[in-house]
Formats: structure tokens, sequence, C-alpha cells
């Protein structure tokens, strides 16, 4: 039995209109491709977190023409607190700091894990509403869980001011992009860790350099010390032998000479200062002592 290849005229939608969904199908994986790419760009050209969060958001607001997006992380003290943003208020980012509860949409969204679409933000059935509370016009907005090694750490808020924005199909594109942001969320805090204790060790090395360069100061200061102590010994024992010399000679003359000779006082001095000289020889050669007696 022969079966009929199929055409474009045999299929129950319109040709053009097929050809029209598959043209945009293809582009929508081309945006996507694109915006994956430039996220994983975006973590190996930067070095600190905030500025890829900061890239992240532009690009996303480029991409998708929104009029504003937003990256939420879980803070230390249990606070899902807007970390990147554009398109946003003050006011609004001041009133979007709260624990997550499912008495709001991004609460909702952080606690179950589930992506949430709402495209007429005049119909909200949530009790708190910080586009209510602070009237930013948002019509239309998209929250997507942040993850990381499956934990749920934050929340992805794209707005438009326009309503019925996000079509069903964004639900694939902005579960990837969450998914890539929480990678490159990891892999910014692991860059971050790797520079910190690259820092430390940089630290650590320096002062143990310092460390070793005042040791090797004071080696060299030992030395010269050292050194000057066995030149000092040396001349204190040839000042020694030729002050014994001196002495001897000094003694015999002052035993020979007569008491009223003129010359007998100054012997009498030279034998004093030879002592002298005698005692301050010998205290430096018991100072060097130790080394080599």
């Amino acid at each position: 039995m022969l079966i009929k290849s199929m055409d474009y005229e045999d299929l129950p939608i319109p040709r053009k209109k097929l050809m029209n969904l598959v043209e945009k199908q293809l582009k929508e994986s081309e945006q996507k491709i694109k915006i994956l790419f430039e996220i994983t760009r975006f973590v190996s050209s930067f070095l600190y977190l905030q500025d890829v969060l900061n890239a992240i958001v532009d690009l996303l607001v480029k991409e998708f023409r929104l009029d504003a997006c937003s990256i939420r992380l879980l803070d230390s003290d249990g606070n899902l607190r807007i970390k990147s943003h554009k398109g946003l208020s003050k006011a609004f980012i001041e009133q979007a700091t709260r624990k997550p509860t499912e008495d709001c949409y991004s609460g909702e969204c952080f606690l179950t894990g589930r992506i949430l679409i709402i495209n007429n933000a005049d119909d909200v059935g949530k009790p708190i509403s910080t586009n209510r509370i602070v009237g930013e016009n948002i019509k239309s907005f998209a929250l997507a869980p942040i993850r990381v090694e499956g934990e749920i750490i934050g929340v992805l808020v794209i707005s438009s001011k326009k309503k019925n924005y996000f079509h069903e199909r964004f639900n694939d594109v902005i579960y990837i992009i969450a998914n890539q942001i929480g990678m490159a969320i990891r892999m910014s805090q692991l860059y971050e860790e790797v520079y910190t204790l690259n820092q430390e060790l940089e630290k650590k090395v320096q002062e143990r350099t310092a460390q070793l360069e005042q040791r090797t100061q004071q080696l060299i200061e030992a030395e010269k010390l050292a050194a000057l102590g066995k030149m000092s010994q040396r001349v204190a024992h040839e000042l020694r032998n030729s002050l014994t010399v001196v002495g001897g000679f000094a003694r015999r003359l002052r035993e020979r000479i007569r008491q009223d000779d003129p010359n007998s006082e100054y012997l009498e001095i030279i034998v004093d200062e030879v002592k002298k000289l005698e005692h301050k020889v010998s205290k430096i050669i018991k100072l060097e002592a130790p080394d080599g007696i």
C-alpha cells in the first residue's frame, strides 16, 4: 500500500501560518542560544559576581525588550533581596525586600520552585503585591526560580508594561535562562573564592618573604659582627703581646731607677696605663673566648 506524501497543502494549518510559526520558533531558539552563550561569556569576562548579575539583567532587558528585570537572591537574614535590576524605582526595591511567603508571587516561586507567568497584573490574587503598592504600572510579569546545585537561592523576575506579553512557550526559555543564571552565580562565587584564596596566599607569601628578608639581614649583620669579633680578638692578642713586653720593661726600669729620679713619676704612669690597657684587652679576649677557647 502506497502512502501519499504529505505536503503543506494537506496540513490542517495553512502553509503561510506554518512557515511563520517555524520561523518564529527558529528565531526563539537562536535567541535562546545567544543569551546562554552571552551569560557564559559574562562569567569568564567579569571577576565579581555583581558585574555578572548586572550584565545578565542588561542582556535580558535588551533581548526581550522588557520594561523591568530583576534578580532576587536569598540573603543571610532570610530575606529575598533585589541584587541587580533595571527599570525599577528605589521605592519598589525597598518594598520588594521581604521573607519568601506564598502571600506574594516571588515568595511562591521561591518556595514551590515553579515558574509563574502573570499576563494581567490587574487581576493578581495575592495579598502582597509590590507593583500595586508602589505603582510601577507593570501589566505582565514572569518569575522563575534560580537554582544552584539543586537548591533554590533566588528568583528571576521579568516584567512588561503590556498585557499578555509572555506566551506559553516562554516557560521553556525562562526556565533554561534561570538555570544558566544559577550556574553563572555558582561559577562567579567559585571565582571569587579562588581570587580571595589567591589574595590571602599572596599576602602570606609577602609576609613570609618579608620575614625571610629580615632574617637574612639579621644573618648578614651577625656574620659582620662575627667577622669583626674575630678581627678584634686577633688585634687584642697582638696588643696583649706588645703590652706584656712594654709593661715588663717599664716595671724593670721602675725597679732599677732611683726614687728621686725625675723620670720615676713618668715610669709609674706608664706602668699604670699598661695595666689598664692589659685589663681592657683581657676583657675583649674573654668576650670572644667561648667560640674559640
